[in-house]
């Protein structure tokens, strides 16, 4: 709610505004009234915890879109000739390597974006066998990990804002998007047509980290997601079309939120009244 608030507040002072919400709010309010069903009835159980943070994460997810739109209109000076220069003095050639890409087989280029694009479902897939198999403590590290990387990968978009790299005449649609925020010429969107515009740190890298720490072992599925997120690691600075930099700042906030939401958790273990 905090979030939402500050979105449609910054917003209105920024002079943009985002339509068509209410198919959205209609959404979340059907998926989360199944959860509140199969919960008061005692039924169904996995149903119940599914339903409820599947309404969670859309609600955020809208709300975090929104608000790297909002978070935009900062119009801070663009990072990407710093950017492009980090990644050189690290020695990586965005240019060379997407080249290389480009001219691979068929199957290559299919499997790193189909991996790129596996992002959300990777989350409802994951928040669905967790309901199953009664692991709510991986659903509730999930979500407060994911809100808090997040948040802060797009609270850090404002102050350094970057179009990414790009071919010549290849500029990606949602880098046309962020042009058109910070210099003025779209001011409404509908909803449906929001598109992420994060490029640093990139919440791709956030979410590949964070979906593997949450299929850590004991967990069968760790393997395959491992793998499945190093090829969307693989992916991310061509689909993406990020900066290698980016890739290095999601780790960094993706770890820096799983040690903080680590601590804030045995905090909460120790400081809760054990029963007698």
């Amino acid at each position: 709610m905090i979030v939402i608030a500050i979105d449609w507040v910054w917003s209105r002072r920024a002079g943009f505004e985002i339509v068509e919400i209410t198919p959205a709010i209609r959404g979340i309010a059907m998926i989360a009234a199944v959860g509140f069903f199969f919960d008061y009835t005692g039924r169904a159980r996995p149903v119940s915890e599914a339903a409820h943070y599947c309404a969670l994460w859309i609600a955020f997810a809208v709300a975090l879109a929104v608000s790297s739109y909002v978070v935009a209109t900062l119009r801070m000076p663009m990072w990407d000739i710093r950017f492009a220069r980090m990644d050189a003095a690290l020695g990586f050639n965005w240019s060379a390597a997407f080249d290389w890409i480009m001219a691979s087989h068929w199957t290559i280029r299919y499997l790193l974006g189909h991996a790129y694009n596996s992002m959300m479902v990777q989350i409802f897939a994951s928040i669905a066998y967790f309901a199953l198999i009664g692991r709510s403590d991986r659903n509730r590290e999930l979500l407060w990990i994911g809100m808090l990387s997040l948040l802060i990968s797009v609270s850090l978009s404002g102050p350094f804002p970057a179009l990414g790299p790009y071919t010549k005449g290849g500029m990606p649609a949602w880098s046309a998007v962020l042009v058109t925020i910070r210099n003025g010429t779209l001011s409404k969107f509908k909803l449906y047509d929001v598109t992420g515009i994060v490029a640093f740190p990139s919440c791709h890298t956030v979410m590949a980290v964070l979906l593997v720490y949450v299929h850590r072992p004991p967990l069968r599925t760790f393997v395959p997601v491992a793998i499945l997120n190093v090829l969307m690691l693989i992916a991310i600075p061509f689909a993406g079309h990020h900066y290698l930099v980016d890739m290095l700042a999601g780790v960094a906030v993706a770890s820096l939120s799983i040690v903080i939401a680590r601590a804030a958790m045995r905090w909460r273990s120790i400081a809760q009244p054990q029963g007698v």
